[in-house]
């Protein structure tokens, strides 16, 4: 498992098989991966683990078949391997991505990608039937900044140094980070460099071995990290690593989280939405809005816990905030809007009783005011 001397033969490769990828997404990875700490990106990951999800998303670029898109050349325009943020910023584009699938699926046609202007600009217009529709993609990330990066280090450095090949390790956020997460997410603007900074100089491939030789030694030690903010605990899975956002899973607290992130995705989306158009920034005047959140994946819990407690529990807590935040996101723009997300499915795989989780993109079901 451990990383060749020359990762970029190995991207060149995976490219070569894979011609769309290659095409919208090839050029920022290679740039990406001539950079410090290429390992952190997820899909230059995913092409050294030979998972697959490079064709997965190939899958995704044909069905949405950009080129029929209204200035597709503007959806890759902003990619650029050298950016900071790129590792984020890959998955917003996906998002839109996404969208255009979900929206060919659905029915929508004219679909056109919006040129940034002098506002932030919503992604889309499109059409179904008489009416127009502007909409906004966002990636939704379920954990907060600081968990997702130390997440993508922990596994990056597992698989450039090939430790851990006898067992794994999960990294769980503190009871310290919980008391600590308000102001990280208030402060994440001005300090995500910093922190990601920080992270990288505590987690090093010395770090991991040293690491190793520790649980090793004793299998039922844990290790803080990161001033505390952190727990790592071994697991017996060779080379598997895992996070949790807030400790070990609590239902109606990571339910409360995911509405909370849910949220702040969908107002920040709809005021967008709303000062383009009060700023008569666009030309077809739209009728209805939409908001789509793209970014949950198979091994979610604090997700499944949000859609357990929507489905099961229609008069708890969970509900009512449900309500207070559609009564909130009404008030804030004038047209009719649907937020679109993403909903986990267990599908059979052919096999006696096996089945596997895929992703299907719904509405979110509001609960209705009493």
């Amino acid at each position: 498992m451990n990383m060749q001397d020359h990762p970029e033969d190995k991207l060149l490769q995976k490219l070569s098989e894979c011609p769309l990828f290659s095409t919208f997404l090839g050029p920022s990875l290679q740039q990406r991966i001539s950079r410090p700490h290429w390992f952190e990106n997820r899909f230059i990951q995913a092409i050294f683990r030979n998972t697959g999800w490079i064709e997965k998303h190939e899958r995704l670029l044909a069905e949405a078949d950009i080129g029929r898109v209204k200035n597709s050349d503007r959806i890759f325009y902003d990619l650029n391997g050298g950016d900071l943020d790129y590792d984020l910023k890959i998955f917003h584009v996906l998002a839109e991505v996404r969208l255009i699938r979900w929206a060919r699926e659905n029915g929508y046609t004219d679909i056109e990608k919006l040129i940034p202007g002098g506002k932030l600009t919503p992604d889309y217009l499109m059409r179904k039937n008489a009416e127009v529709t502007i909409a906004e993609a966002k990636h939704f990330r379920e954990r907060d900044f600081l968990p997702e990066f130390v997440e993508d280090r922990v596994r990056g450095l597992v698989l450039k140094t090939g430790c851990l090949s006898e067992f794994g390790v999960t990294v769980y956020t503190t009871d310290k980070y919980a008391r600590e997460r308000e102001n990280l997410l208030r402060t994440r603007r001005e300090d995500e460099h910093r922190y990601r900074n920080s992270v990288r100089e505590e987690l090093t491939e010395e770090w991991l071995v040293a690491l190793e030789d520790s649980l090793r030694d004793d299998p039922g030690k844990s290790a803080d990290i990161i001033n505390g903010l952190f727990v790592v605990h071994r697991v017996e899975i060779p080379h598997e690593t895992g996070m949790v956002l807030f400790g070990p899973p609590q239902s109606q607290r990571a339910a409360e989280l995911m509405l909370e992130k849910l949220s702040g995705n969908l107002m920040t989306a709809l005021e967008q939405i709303n000062s383009f158009i009060e700023g008569g920034l666009v030309g077809r005047v739209p009728s209805r809005a939409l908001v789509f959140l793209s970014g949950t994946s198979s091994w979610s819990i604090e997700w499944d816990d949000m859609w357990k407690a929507l489905c099961r529990y229609r008069d708890s807590n969970i509900c009512e905030r449900a309500r207070e935040i559609h009564r909130k996101a009404s008030e804030l723009i004038e047209l009719p809007f649907e937020l679109i997300v993403a909903k986990h499915r267990e599908e059979p795989t052919g096999l006696a009783g096996e089945t596997t989780m895929t992703l299907e993109y719904v509405p979110f079901p509001w609960p209705r005011d009493r």
